[in-house]
């Protein structure tokens, strides 16, 4: 009996990433798709959950037990913590950063951060007042606040924002070892906001998570966008720089 020769497939798994359509950027589109669809629905089973008063106990006794650690010092620590993720701090931040990649040349890095700021802000808005949860009054702390509380504006507005620097950051470095350092400044100070917000009292431990999912999404759809506007400028400056050649008769 005559054996059939199976044909093998073009490429190797070693250069899927070329092979995809866009190239490498089709990777890191899929690969975005992918995460914002679990972070998505992560999200909404968290709301799901929350209005069906499921983390009651665990959303009170967290906010007692770091109640429980209140001092002096402590207190003047979180509240240097709560006031980086505040958008008085946030807002010209980003502003001077922008206005810095501008004058480097880094334009649709400038664009990507402003994007990642503004709109995570907007998104908040938006979210809070479709959910419109009540802020916990469980302790009497310094920060009185009548706004909705999920998501986290603060935390969500961190990872956003801090995300985006980091992100821009590491792309520019070329030492590893400082890609990394910055990483993790940048995840430490992220969840230190989110850790702030529950020792005050004016967020649920679950509203910080669902900030932290929220501004994560956000955050990878500003960096897609940011890649995609840079690949299709790469190609473009590619095209019009190609010597013109003429078709043979």
């Amino acid at each position: 009996m005559k054996k059939t020769k199976i044909a093998p497939q073009p490429g190797s798994p070693a250069q899927a990433h070329r092979l995809l359509p866009l190239g490498c950027f089709g990777t890191y589109l899929l690969g975005a798709v992918i995460f914002c669809t679990i972070a998505t629905i992560g999200f909404g089973w968290l709301a799901k959950n929350i209005f069906a008063n499921r983390f009651v106990a665990f959303d009170n006794s967290t906010i007692l037990w770091l109640h429980g650690y209140w001092t002096p010092a402590t207190s003047q620590l979180m509240l240097l913590l709560t006031t980086m993720g505040d958008p008085v701090v946030l807002v010209p931040l980003l502003g001077v950063v922008a206005c810095f990649l501008l004058a480097c040349g880094r334009w649709l890095d400038a664009a990507g951060l402003l994007l990642a700021g503004g709109g995570s802000g907007l998104l908040n808005l938006l979210l809070k007042e479709i959910f419109q949860r009540v802020r916990p009054s469980l302790i009497d702390g310094p920060l009185h606040l009548t706004s909705y509380s999920f998501p986290s504006g603060h935390s969500m507005g961190a990872i956003a924002c801090y995300g985006m620097l980091a992100y821009i950051g590491i792309r520019l470095l070329r030492n590893i070892r400082a890609r990394t350092a910055l990483g993790l400044a940048a995840t430490i100070l992220i969840v230190s906001i989110g850790v702030s917000r529950v020792y005050f009292g004016v967020h649920y431990p679950t509203d910080v998570l669902g900030g932290f999912l929220a501004g994560l999404i956000w955050l990878v759809f500003s960096i897609v966008v940011t890649q995609a506007a840079e690949w299709h400028a790469r190609r473009i400056q590619q095209a019009s720089s190609a010597p013109y050649s003429v078709p043979a008769p």
